[in-house]
């Protein structure tokens, strides 16, 4: 008698066929992320900025400025807050404490077709390179809410603006509030940065901007902030002037 396949078959030959057969042929299990964090901002979302594309400024902001920062309080987790106030580009060659930072770089502001034409926008490239000395900045002012820099050769850190609101200028002032996802590597980490300027004059009566900002970090679980409570607070106090023969220069008037 002639067997055939099947019926040359062991029983374990039989049941682990079929347990493989049965493995392999299984659907892939769809995964559930968790997003119990109390009030918390899925950074995974698709970001609605339509109404607000970017930040705007005043138009007597365009061209080039010199910006000085410095780290007036320091609150929370030192770890958390040194990381991700250096992956926004924060730096200091003279300090290891990031109550004592200062720094000193340059910004621009562009026009910007996102925007109503009679405001302009931050370059963030520009100014990313500028704070960071990156050479490898990409951004684009026609998809502002995206950069990435390599801080080596071959580590890039990814900031994508989650949502954003924004404070258009007046003669009471200007700011943004914007939430980042930070992407450094295989970890992803958040930030709020609410920023406000205003206009004034030195003592010799030189145009500057004058600026506060409160950064603050949050925990991240599964790709969702926990922005009820902070793990850092940093304030920083800004200062911007006009470079000396700055051929973006404008008449006081205009300011």
């Amino acid at each position: 008698m002639v067997l055939n396949a099947v019926d040359s078959w062991t029983r374990q030959e039989f049941l682990a066929s079929s347990v493989s057969s049965l493995l392999f042929s299984a659907p892939p299990v769809e995964r559930v992320r968790s997003v119990d964090v109390g009030d918390g901002v899925d950074l995974m979302a698709e970001p609605k900025l339509q109404k607000n594309p970017d930040v705007v400024f005043p138009s007597s902001m365009e061209g080039l400025w010199t910006c000085k920062r410095a780290v007036t309080t320091f609150d929370g987790d030192a770890f958390m807050g040194t990381t991700v106030w250096k992956a926004l580009g924060g730096t200091n060659k003279k300090s290891s404490q990031l109550e004592t930072f200062n720094e000193e770089y340059e910004s621009r502001f562009i026009p910007s077709n996102l925007v109503d034409p009679s405001y302009k926008v931050l370059d963030r490239g520009f100014e990313m390179a500028s704070r960071t000395g990156s050479k490898n900045v990409v951004w684009d002012v026609r998809e502002p809410n995206r950069l990435k820099y390599y801080y080596n050769e071959n580590d890039k850190i990814q900031i994508d603006v989650v949502q954003r609101a924004v404070e258009v200028p007046s003669d009471a002032g200007f700011g943004f509030q914007e939430l980042y996802r930070i992407t450094d590597g295989p970890f992803v980490r958040a930030a709020l940065v609410k920023r406000r300027y205003r206009r004034a004059f030195d003592e010799q009566n030189q145009r500057q901007v004058q600026g506060l900002e409160i950064m603050k970090t949050f925990r991240v679980l599964d790709g969702m902030a926990g922005t009820e409570f902070p793990t850092a607070t940093i304030k920083t106090s800004i200062l911007m002037t006009r470079p000396r023969g700055d051929d973006y220069d404008i008449p006081s008037a205009a300011f």
